[in-house]
C-alpha cells in the first residue's frame, strides 16, 4: 500500500501496488468496497484520492519521516495461509522478503537522487482498519518512506574512548 504525497504526475492518495496481478480479485474482495481500484500504471491502483501524508504519519507510529517524503508505504503479505502451509519458520521468511524489497527501494532512491528509510514501528491494526481487512489472511509487516535527505541535527559524533579524546586535543 502506498501513501502518495508528492509524486510528480501522480494524484496524492492511497494506492495498492500488486506485485502479483493474480492477487487483485482477492484484495478487492478483502478490502473496502468503496475503494476505486483505478489503474494508473501497471500494477498500481488508486484506491482513494486524498492527502495521505498525515495518514502515513499516524500509521507509522506518528513518525514525521512517513509524511515528509514523496511517499510512504506499508508492505502487506499473505500471512495466515503461508504459515499454516509451511510452518512457523516461514514467519521469518516473510520479514526477510520485506527487508529485501526495502534494500531495492534504498538503491532505487539513491539512484533517483533521493533517500529512503525503513520504518520498523507501525500500527498494524489501524492499517487493517483503514483498508477494511479483517482476520490475519493479510498482514502489514514493514513500513517504508522515500524522499529527499534531511540531516538529523540530533546526531553528533563524539570520541568513543578516553584515548581518542586525547588525540583530538
Amino acid at each position: 500500500m502506498l501513501f502518495v504525497h508528492r509524486v510528480e504526475n501522480l494524484t496524492p492518495g492511497i494506492y495498492a501496488y500488486l506485485r502479483d496481478p493474480a492477487a487483485g480479485d482477492e484484495w478487492k474482495a478483502a478490502m473496502r468496497s468503496e475503494f476505486l481500484w483505478e489503474q494508473t500504471h501497471e500494477g498500481l491502483f488508486l484506491l482513494v484520492p486524498i492527502d495521505a501524508g498525515r495518514i502515513a504519519n499516524r500509521l507509522s507510529c506518528d513518525q514525521d519521516i512517513a509524511e515528509d517524503g514523496f511517499f510512504g508505504l506499508a508492505m502487506l503479505a499473505r500471512f495466515e495461509e503461508p504459515l499454516r502451509e509451511r510452518g512457523e519458520w516461514f514467519y521469518r521468511r516473510l520479514f526477510w522478503e520485506c527487508g529485501l524489497i526495502g534494500q531495492v527501494l534504498y538503491l532505487e532512491a539513491e539512484a533517483a537522487g533521493g533517500r529512503a528509510t525503513g520504518i520498523g514501528c507501525y500500527y498494524d491494526d489501524p492499517v487493517h482498519e483503514l483498508l477494511g481487512l479483517s482476520g490475519h489472511a493479510w498482514q502489514s509487516l514493514y513500513h517504508f518512506s522515500m524522499g529527499v535527505p534531511v540531516e538529523d541535527t540530533r546526531l553528533t559524533t563524539e570520541p568513543g574512548y578516553p584515548w581518542e579524546e586525547e588525540r583530538t586535543r
